[in-house]
């Protein structure tokens, strides 16, 4: 047997550490991420699952209603947008920073105080804000990590549990397509494919399917697609005006940031979204960018090709401060 390198003996420590605090724990909450995607709530609904089967009481939150298409997955009606007991575990799930769970870090500080961390996550740039970290930047997906966890914890997944773990791994690799797929990012999938997730139905209705108002939506932030720099940068804004217009609603637009990538000759693409005073920032760029370089000034982050921020400014101030530092960051490359 060949020795681990380093790498591998820091994540054997902190998936042990990882499983003996949830075997120590009462009760245990996880969190998603604000404007929750699949891997996020599909790795809290899987540390839920795992709680309930560990015999502990369990609770699962989300400052942001998650999008009517995820309802298939199992626990997906216990989501609650706030505590509603005290945990002496919280779980935080697909985060870089414990600000991304949202106005929970502000409004239940002292809730947070009172309980161990515990920070699972795939984002290069994660702070370690946990009590307890386990961060994998080489992970495709945050579901990835959770999955490598259960032999720790002695739980085999069931359809549910690998129903919500190969969500999150098909949402974050884009279907297997992401330059973060591994062969451990397949081996994974296979066993959860083996233990009865419905691969083809999680695949369309998370990658392929699309309502008709969420149609006419894309259609809108298509039609005002925005370039710069010849092609090099291309950015779509979401607007208020265009969800009222469609009848949509935010996670309606979940799927625009890749779908722009697909544009030729773009090394950075973004999809900002007008929200309450401030603007959302998805980034997405090819090998020439580092994505995360982008976001940085703004107190973001996430990984090479991939990354987030939050812009404290209305839509038309931030498109141009973040577009400064996409200019920035295309004189480096």
């Amino acid at each position: 047997m060949e020795p681990m390198n380093n790498h591998q003996m820091d994540e054997t420590s902190a998936m042990r550490h990882v499983a003996e605090t949830l075997r120590g724990a009462r009760r245990i909450a996880s969190l998603c991420h604000e404007n929750p995607d699949a891997d996020t709530l599909g790795a809290a609904l899987a540390i839920a699952l795992i709680a309930e089967r560990l015999g502990k009481e369990y609770e699962i939150i989300c400052a942001d209603q998650p999008a009517p298409m995820y309802s298939f997955l199992p626990r997906f009606d216990q989501v609650v947008l706030e505590p509603t007991g005290l945990a002496d575990v919280a779980v935080v799930c697909d985060a870089a920073t414990l600000e991304r769970i949202g106005p929970l870090t502000s409004t239940h500080a002292d809730w947070l105080a009172r309980t161990t961390i515990v920070n699972i996550d795939h984002h290069a740039t994660n702070l370690g804000f946990g009590t307890v970290n386990l961060v994998d930047s080489a992970a495709g997906a945050t579901c990835e990590i959770v999955t490598a966890l259960l032999p720790e914890l002695g739980i085999e997944p069931d359809a549910e549990l690998a129903t919500a773990l190969l969500s999150g791994i098909v949402r974050d690799t884009n279907g297997f397509s992401d330059a973060s797929t591994s062969p451990r990012t397949l081996r994974q999938a296979a066993s959860l494919l083996e233990a009865g997730a419905p691969l083809a139905a999680i695949y369309r209705t998370i990658l392929e399917e699309m309502p008709y108002e969420r149609m006419l939506l894309w259609g809108k932030l298509l039609h005002d697609l925005g370039q710069r720099h010849e092609g090099r940068v291309v950015f779509a804004c979401l607007t208020q005006a265009m969800l009222d217009e469609t009848n949509t609603e935010q996670p309606d637009a979940d799927g625009v940031a890749e779908f722009i990538a697909q544009a030729k000759g773009a090394d950075i693409t973004l999809l900002l979204r007008e929200l309450n005073g401030v603007t959302r920032v998805s980034i997405r760029t090819s090998a020439a960018v580092n994505a995360s370089e982008v976001a940085r000034p703004f107190a973001g982050g996430g990984h090479v090709r991939r990354a987030g921020c939050t812009v404290g400014a209305p839509l038309q101030q931030a498109v141009t401060q973040v577009l400064e530092s996409c200019d920035a960051q295309l004189s480096l490359a």
